[in-house]
């Protein structure tokens, strides 16, 4: 092929073609012979470069050598152009031939980390060859980081030793515009006092300011402190001496605050310049969403973790990788977003060597910018744009506004596990009883040599409050063990907990409350995952229940929504169960009772009813089939299940057909069973098949005329003697929540009498659930205010006892313990904090007096 054609070869691989070829020939026409596919690709992309080359034709060699320079080298060559071109001649020469060098490698497919680190080290040789002595350079930003763009300003802070330091002499040889551009341009605005204030101070002066007078801006900044040039012994101690104030021992919330008050004005600032979908670096998911939310981190955890305190921003992100504060697979999204964004703003400001941030407005030249990135066009670009800032703010604003992230504020404890006398110190002021045991456990639970035991050092602080609250930490710490162990090499289960502190704090309150939920998450640790803030429902059962367990023991549910979401976790069991039996006739499950009202407890059985739709002996024989299958599935997956409240009781057939109910309620059925009839609700099944039955039901159970004296005084005498032969001895029914005095049966009576009166002729009234039917009759005045209260409060209160005395061992209760130390540990279980046993029992005495106060009252009037 002749040279014509290679060249069109050429021309045609760089991402603006046309460029290339009048590049080219502008370059060759000043005598520079360019036959490298990379410059070529370079002059197709970089108009500077075109512009340098025709100025200098005798750098056309050197801008085409491939090779990539430390800084010592760097530094060789930038006393050889000082010596032969004088110091501001040379540093600029120097400067741009060094950029272009590195933009013909880049454009090449040079590494990011490689490029960003190459630009710094040629700032750092520039710098170190204007640098007066006594004068130490300490490099902030992205510079500080040595992580530059082709046309950053370098963010510097200037520290002296001496009375006349040179310090405006420093900036003018840099940054002085000449024929050949400037150097750099330096930016000192982030010194003591901004730009009013002196250029530089002495080391003593400096570090005083930063102790007494620095705004917590001012200390973040300091975090990618590095002694880049000049008397580099000075500028380390200053690094060195700053650090205390950047991490410091006690931590303020107000800091975390204004950290994030900070990126919300820059994120306004943006929105307002209409730059918040096309500026790379300040944009919504732009490099600032990663270089805030890395800071903010390191701000809090390496004032205990030396190991985070990398000026480099992904250096800091894979320590706080690889110490567990930062899930790897989060992580690693990052970092790759990182690079991108940080390879577009190079492309950016490659064109022209001018600090931009802005994606450029027209298709021609997205086009080249997209080629430039080995992306095919202008729309694909915008996709990938769009992908990765929608990533990044993801991620970002997961770590950024972290939940529980100002728990690590105030002063730095030590890490668990490392210092052993003052671990067990802050142990034994959490309430553990033997702190010395506790350590060794606590020790083997943070074990470094594991992701999980990482994640568990990182982020006790968020747990411990938790642990300290359990009837018994240290046995919650054993449990917590036993997860640990479950977990071992798995990354997913401790990424989980250290994508979301939030989850870290449900699982410290799973395992100080519930041993059974403790034995779901050794069963399976995956299920770890349902404790993170943003966990849906899966299709493991189990873990949506440890999810109800943590979130009813941390005290994010309240007791009636407690209820729901156990009913919730049921109801899908019993779903999945019908959909395993695969009935052949139209079938559906009826749940009654606390089932039925969608007010379940941790160890309520299901009580429920099987429907059928069919005739003869084939469909009952069908229908009956089902039923054992999901009673035998749902026992299966844990669940007690009782269908002894089907017409009949255990001697009636296990599924009935819808006619045949109609017919037993008709004929057959007693007071107490139309009753329990008030509590029905279609659970799973078919659809409209349960629906008829709701329906029919409700028919049956409440009494068009209102509900006779007869039947009021039936219901009260069965209620006493549910009371009487149930509860065992007499004296016990002071705090027999259940049956007792005061009791949720009470609350139930009282609120199924009130319906039986009302609901009959005023269906607005009818529900099955007890807490909404005593709101609906006040609402319409049909029960006295003070009433109503009464009867709402206990069945809350008591409904939250039964769930804290069911939540350990999912074990059915019913009274409160005799004992007083499980009467102290119910009550801490329930929130009650200063003197909790006995807070805690003149609670229980006052709401169950006044409980049976108002069950009487309603039916006093009921009977008058």
């Amino acid at each position: 092929m002749n040279e014509g054609g290679v060249l069109d070869e050429r021309f045609a691989l760089a991402p603006d073609p046309e460029l290339a070829r009048v590049a080219w020939e502008r370059v060759r026409d000043a005598g520079v012979e360019v036959d490298s596919e990379d410059v070529i690709r370079l002059l197709g992309f970089s108009t500077a470069a075109g512009d340098f080359l025709v100025r200098h034709p005798d750098e056309g060699t050197a801008v085409g050598d491939p090779s990539g320079r430390d800084r010592a080298a760097l530094e060789n060559e930038v006393a050889a152009d000082t010596e032969r071109l004088g110091v501001v001649a040379g540093l600029r020469r120097f400067r741009r031939r060094a950029i272009l060098r590195v933009a013909t490698r880049d454009l090449a497919g040079a590494a990011v980390d490689d490029v960003v680190r190459e630009i710094s080290d040629v700032a750092d040789a520039c710098v170190q060859a204007a640098c007066p002595p006594n004068l130490a350079v300490v490099a902030l930003g992205k510079w500080g980081g040595r992580e530059l763009n082709y046309a950053s300003d370098i963010d510097l802070l200037l520290v002296h030793g001496a009375d006349d330091p040179g310090a405006a002499q420093l900036v003018r040889t840099l940054s002085e515009q000449t024929e050949d551009g400037i150097a750099f341009k330096v930016d000192a605005a982030l010194r003591p006092g901004g730009r009013s204030a002196a250029l530089s101070r002495s080391l003593e002066a400096i570090l005083a300011y930063y102790e007494r007078e620095s705004a917590t801006w001012e200390r973040q900044a300091m975090i990618k402190a590095r002694a880049a040039a000049g008397d580099l012994a000075l500028g380390e101690a200053f690094v060195a001496g700053v650090e205390a104030f950047v991490y410091p021992d006690r931590l303020e919330p107000a800091a975390i605050d204004e950290v994030r008050r900070t990126k919300v004005r820059l994120e306004e600032y943006i929105r307002q310049r209409g730059k918040e979908l096309t500026e790379v670096k300040r944009g919504r998911g732009g490099i600032r969403d990663v270089e805030f939310a890395v800071q903010l981190l390191q701000i809090v955890h390496g004032r205990r973790d030396a190991s985070l305190r990398s000026p480099n921003t992904l250096a800091a992100l894979a320590a706080l990788t690889t110490e567990g504060y930062v899930a790897a697979p989060d992580a690693d999204a990052l970092a790759d977003a990182y690079r991108f964004l940080r390879r577009l703003e190079h492309r950016l400001q490659m064109v022209r060597d001018l600090q931009t941030h802005d994606l450029p407005p027209g298709a021609p030249a997205r086009t080249a910018l997209a080629r430039s990135l080995d992306l095919p066009d202008a729309a694909a670009l915008q996709r990938e744009y769009d992908r990765t800032t929608t990533l990044v703010r993801g991620i970002h604003e997961r770590l950024f506004y972290r939940p529980l992230l100002e728990a690590f504020a105030g002063p730095a404890q030590p890490r668990p596990g490392i210092d052993r006398a003052a671990t067990e110190e802050l142990l034994e002021g959490l309430g553990f009883a033997e702190p010395s045991r506790s350590y060794d456990v606590l020790a083997r639970v943070v074990d470094a040599d594991t992701r999980l035991g990482k994640v568990v050092r990182n982020i006790f602080p968020v747990m411990a409050p938790a642990l300290a609250l359990a009837a018994d930490p240290g046995a919650a710490l054993v449990r917590l063990e036993r997860v640990g162990e479950a977990v071992g090499a798995r990354q997913g289960p401790a990424d989980a907990l250290a994508t979301d502190p939030g989850a870290a704090r449900r699982l410290a309150h799973v395992v100080g409350a519930s041993r059974f939920a403790t034995e779901l998450l050794v069963a399976d640790p995956e299920r770890l995952r349902a404790l993170a803030d943003d966990a849906v429902w899966a299709d493991d059962a189990d873990a949506a229940l440890v999810r109800v367990v943590a979130r009813y023991a941390a005290r994010e549910l309240t007791p009636r929504a407690t209820g729901d979401a156990i009913t919730e976790v049921a109801d899908r069991v019993l779903a999945d169960a019908v959909d395993h039996a695969a009935p052949t006739v139209p079938f559906a499950v009826i749940g009654l009772g606390k089932l039925g009202a969608r007010e379940l407890n941790f160890a309520s059985d299901l009580d429920v009813v099987f429907v059928y739709e069919g005739e003869g002996p084939g469909d009952l024989a069908s229908g009956v089939a089902a039923a054992e299958r999901v009673m035998q599935l749902v026992r299966d997956a844990g669940w007690e299940i009782d269908a002894d409240l089907r017409p009949e009781g255990r001697n009636g057939p296990l599924a009935r057909s819808i006619a045949g109910f109609l017919e037993y309620w008709e004929r057959y059925a007693e007071p107490w069973e139309s009753q329990a009839l008030l509590r029905t609700r279609a659970v799973a099944g078919d659809r409209a098949l349960g629906r008829r039955f709701e329906l029919a039901a409700g028919d049956v159970a409440y009494p068009p005329d209102g509900v006779t004296v007869d039947r009021a005084v039936e219901m009260r005498r069965m209620r006493e003697r549910m009371e009487r032969e149930r509860v065992k001895p007499p004296e016990a029914a002071r705090f027999h929540f259940k049956l007792g005095h005061g009791s949720l049966a009470d609350v139930q009576f009282a609120t199924e009498l009130l319906l039986l009166r009302y609901a009959g002729a005023d269906e607005e009234l009818r529900t099955p659930r007890t807490l909404e039917a005593i709101e609906r009759l006040a609402e319409r005045r049909l029960v006295e205010q003070t009433v109503a209260r009464d009867l709402g409060e206990a069945f809350v209160f008591l409904a939250d006892v039964k769930n804290a005395l069911e939540v350990d061992r999912r074990v059915h209760a019913e009274a409160v313990p005799a004992a007083p130390d499980e009467q102290t540990s119910l009550a801490r279980r329930l929130g009650y904090e200063e003197y909790p046993r006995q807070a805690f029992i003149d609670d229980y005495l006052r709401i169950t007096r006044r409980c049976r106060r108002a069950m009487e009252r309603v039916f006093q009037e009921e009977l008058a």
